[in-house]
């Protein structure tokens, strides 16, 4: 996904700036895992899990509503 993808992703899905939004950039625009993601930002890998599952679900159904 690309920075501009996600900019768009987080605002539709009005994601807050802070460490799920930040966990969830790291994993889908830079290519980093969850595990790393949450260990340098201090959370807790459920809640990192989480977010990034968030950020996949709607990104998912962006596409299917764009592809439709």
């Amino acid at each position: 996904m690309t920075p501009d993808q996600f900019a768009a992703l987080a605002e539709m899905l009005r994601l807050r700036d802070g460490p799920a939004r930040e966990c969830a950039r790291l994993v889908l625009v830079d290519g980093r895992s969850t595990i790393d993601a949450a260990a340098s930002l201090g959370m807790q890998y459920r809640a990192a899990a989480a977010a990034v599952q968030r950020a996949r679900q709607g990104f998912e159904l962006a596409r299917r509503a764009v592809l439709a």
